[in-house]
């Protein structure tokens, strides 16, 4: 590995033990979280960055996407939401219709009786994750540009420098939202009937075992599922042409509708058969995809934000008609 990878990586993984999520709802295992993460940074189009096309980084990727369930603490609730059969969250706000901030969504269910660490939160760790990116991005197109505009040699190498360290970051940012995204994509996570269909009406008599999750999220995943496997099932980018919240929205919904399919999976015949099997596969397809198109979204709104103190367009700095040296760098 290049001295280059390995600071990067050193960089991400430090990061990664800092912030990430612990997850008692963990979806897929080690193997499931790796394949989502690395997949999606293959899958980039080349429009987007190339540091976050090489197949460096895709290995980093992959290994920070797995490392927020070696985490616990209350960001547990970050990688789950309890939605019942109507889609809506523990009797209150609907998962189609996400209230517009996370503190409104915490609101609208402590006048249930619950709250979004008891129903979690996953909608908004997605958006959070998304809105982090695209910040990212953004930074580091100031960080070429300005580079690119530098007045002397020394405001030149300062934003190298920062490229540099912005692309650790940036990796470490992807792998966190491959995670959450991959969470996002197991039923078992947007549902109600999280570990067993539990204690709810059951008249098709659906697996109430506690076991439920592990026989197929990690054995069968590690065992039976590649990465030829997953690439096949992958469908093209999709524009939504909508916010991020209606986005996490519809993937999230997309999701739920899976929980009774993959209880009728099971019921027929067990957690690791060809049919199981091809349901797995769909599910770690479908997170791939999102993730690709995520990141390709956020890479396409960086160009609208603004960085520094004070806030200077990124447009106007990438066309050299502003010099962020002081408002990026910093002078206080």
């Amino acid at each position: 590995m290049m001295k280059g990878a390995k600071s990067r990586l050193a960089i991400a993984v430090f990061a990664a033990a800092a912030l990430m999520p612990s997850s008692d709802a963990a979806a897929w295992g080690a193997s499931g979280y790796r394949l989502v993460g690395e997949l999606a940074s293959r899958a980039l189009p080349a429009d987007t960055p190339e540091f976050l096309r090489t197949p460096e980084a895709g290995r980093q990727i992959a290994e920070v996407a797995r490392q927020p369930d070696w985490s616990r603490g209350e960001l547990n609730a970050a990688n789950y939401v309890l939605v019942g059969d109507d889609l809506k969250i523990s009797r209150g706000p609907a998962l189609t219709a996400l209230p517009d901030s996370r503190e409104r969504y915490d609101a609208a269910l402590r006048s249930t009786g619950s709250n979004q660490y008891a129903a979690g939160y996953l909608p908004y760790a997605i958006i959070d994750g998304w809105q982090q990116l695209a910040m990212d991005f953004a930074y580091w197109r100031a960080d070429v540009a300005g580079a690119r505009w530098a007045k002397s040699p020394a405001e030149q190498t300062w934003f190298l420098k920062d490229q540099y360290v912005r692309e650790g970051i940036t990796i470490r940012d992807v792998g966190y939202l491959a995670h959450l995204v991959a969470n996002g994509s197991e039923p078992l996570n947007v549902s109600v009937h999280a570990n067993g269909w539990g204690n709810f009406p059951n008249p098709q008599n659906y697996s109430t075992s506690k076991n439920f999750r592990a026989g197929f999220e990690g054995t069968v995943v590690r065992s039976h599922i590649g990465d030829k496997d997953i690439a096949a099932a992958m469908v093209v980018y999709r524009d939504c042409k909508c916010s991020i919240r209606q986005r996490v929205s519809d993937y999230l919904v997309a999701t739920q509708k899976q929980v009774v399919p993959l209880y009728q999976t099971e019921k027929a015949g067990g957690v690791d058969n060809a049919q199981t099997r091809s349901f797995i596969v769909q599910r770690l397809a479908a997170a791939t995809s999102e993730g690709r198109d995520l990141i390709i979204d956020a890479w396409h709104a960086s160009e609208t934000f603004s960085v520094g103190n004070p806030p200077i367009p990124v447009r106007d700095i990438e066309a050299g008609n502003a010099n962020a040296y002081d408002a990026v760098r910093g002078v206080d």
